[in-house]
């Protein structure tokens, strides 16, 4: 997935790619149909354009026999992409804006994790302990770096309506001691703390546990609305800014993964447990 297009946009185009899939259109039967150039269609389902008319996607849905709510949806969402400014765009120099956009606007977020405690979970000491270790970053990116990951943390998780966090992280984040002793009890403590809320469940996948499903890759499911495969992408963490999968067959099995693995992890009350043993 390319970076720097704003996200409710590009999750539009993703929208509007599937529903022709599933009206079983080819590009040149809606540019045909329309009365629209090919390259418009094009442009439209790459996400590579700067405003989205609310007509045009009034009239794909239309064209497409999509459901009521999810037109609406999508007209909205074009509406809307046209002046707003998500908080994001002022630290485009230091976060993989892609993956935040779309973050942000996640209903749900199933992450599995395995060396690192997952970000939205990392208190400030953990993040800078990380942030010195990093090669390559002056004092001012590193000072940016971690204002843009804390800002990261209260719109995901203290909005008006936070997403459902799901989150599998194996023993070894646990027992690396990131930042030193200090710093990991009190990263263990903020676990504990914030597994507390309603709508953050976390599981720990003991050494015990063995072989598991994820083998090692780290990997985040983002869902939006109803949380299928239709709206919904995998998003896999590199050194760059990563890249999201957006295919059906490959949400589906990402999605199988996670389950398997959260079968391999403790309940979320002996998680509880578990992280408690760590500090007490």
């Amino acid at each position: 997935m390319a970076t720097g297009v704003p996200v409710r946009r590009r999750y539009l185009a993703i929208q509007l790619k599937r529903l022709r899939d599933a009206a079983e259109l080819t590009q040149d039967d809606v540019w045909k149909d329309l009365g629209w150039s090919r390259a418009k269609i094009q442009r439209l389902e790459a996400g590579d354009f700067q405003r989205v008319k609310a007509g045009d996607v009034m009239a794909l849905c239309q064209l497409y026999n999509a459901p009521h709510k999810v037109g609406q949806e999508l007209i909205q969402i074009a509406r809307d992409s046209r002046t707003d400014k998500p908080w994001w765009l002022q630290y485009k120099e230091v976060l993989p804006g892609a993956f935040v956009g779309l973050e942000a606007e996640a209903s749900m977020i199933q992450e599995v994790n395995i060396g690192l405690v997952p970000g939205l979970l990392q208190t400030e000491s953990y993040i800078c302990a990380l942030l010195a270790s990093a090669a390559g970053s002056t004092e001012e990116q590193a000072a940016q770096r971690l204002e843009s990951r804390l800002a990261r943390q209260r719109n995901v998780l203290e909005g008006p309506q936070p997403p459902l966090l799901l989150a599998v992280i194996d023993e070894a984040a646990l027992r690396r001691q990131v930042g030193g002793e200090q710093v990991m009890r009190e990263q263990i403590g903020h676990l504990l703390d914030v597994g507390r809320r309603p709508n953050i469940e976390i599981q720990i996948l003991p050494f015990a546990s063995g072989a598991h499903a994820a083998a090692g890759l780290p990997f985040t499911i983002l869902s939006f609305g109803e949380g299928n495969s239709a709206d919904s992408v995998v998003f896999l963490e590199s050194r760059g800014d990563g890249f999201c999968l957006e295919s059906a067959e490959e949400i589906n099995r990402h999605r199988l993964v996670f389950s398997r693995t959260q079968g391999s992890a403790l309940s979320v009350q002996d998680s509880a447990e578990f992280l408690e043993g760590l500090i007490s």
